[in-house]
């Protein structure tokens, strides 16, 4: 349908809006006498011809005529003139239009901004989302450097383990040394007495030895233990990375659907 509309003011300017948006109808003039209407301004936007003379209205090559201005000699000329060739909806049916026009773009308005809000906070929630990504990223190395650190304090104790069995050896050796030496300092008897001061020395050295390597053998377990304790909570951290991440993901996936929706 092609519609020619008479009257640039708030009423056409409205009327033109509307139908703008329709892809039945095309807007082939809009006329007013004032170039500086509101209505001749957007309709250079639009690319839609104007006109200060209702003269140049083509016939042939308009459906429908909407008289915006109200003024009742405008409304008689366009009838006298060119109500045989076209439909003439008259300043009552263009106030009607134009009612539910500016309702209809209040209402579009209201609509762009709040999906203008929707838009801006997805990008918000999108850009947190991507920073929680990042820092569960983060935690997961984190947990990988703790992991290596474990398994590298588990061979250390290990090492430290073997050490300390070594440590026992040498002292039963020495202990037994010790008794060895008590025995044959008290068949030397009176001679013997000065070796035998070394040999309890040899067999005090020894206990303490001993002593001190069970010492080791006990805080190395402990240490066992807390390293245990450390990987129990790195798999807890890891199944708690785990189930923000999924969460980001969903959410992003929800926002990243809510867009195209407002988008289309």
């Amino acid at each position: 349908m092609k519609v020619a509309i008479v009257g640039a003011g708030k009423g056409g300017t409205a009327i033109l809006k509307s139908l703008a948006r329709l892809d039945e109808v095309h807007v082939s003039v809009i006329i007013d006498t004032n170039v500086n209407a509101s209505g001749i301004k957007l309709a250079k936007k639009l690319n839609v011809d104007t006109s200060t003379s209702i003269e140049d209205i083509n016939p042939v090559d308009t459906d429908m005529i909407i008289e915006a201005t109200g003024i009742e000699n405008v409304a008689n000329t366009l009838h006298d003139k060119y109500g045989d060739d076209c439909k003439i909806i008259d300043s009552q049916g263009a106030f009607l239009i134009m009612t539910l026009v500016e309702r209809d773009i209040e209402t579009l308005e209201k609509l762009d901004a709040q999906m203008s809000a929707i838009n801006e906070t997805s990008l918000v929630v999108q850009n947190r989302l991507e920073e929680i990504a990042t820092s569960v990223e983060d935690i997961h190395n984190v947990s990988e450097m703790l992991v290596n650190t474990t398994e590298a304090s588990n061979k250390y104790i290990e090492e430290s383990d073997k050490i300390v069995q070594y440590v026992n050896k040498i002292a039963q050796q020495i202990k037994i040394l010790g008794l060895n030496a008590n025995i044959e300092a008290a068949r030397a008897g009176e001679y013997g007495k000065g070796f035998s001061v070394v040999a309890s020395e040899i067999q005090k050295l020894a206990n303490e030895s001993e002593n001190f390597a069970k010492e080791i053998n006990d805080i190395l377990v402990k240490l066992s233990t807390e390293i245990e304790k450390i990987n129990n909570e790195i798999d807890n951290l890891k199944k708690l990375s785990q189930v923000q991440l999924d969460a980001s993901n969903s959410v992003s996936a929800a926002v990243e659907k809510l867009k195209e929706e407002t988008d289309n």
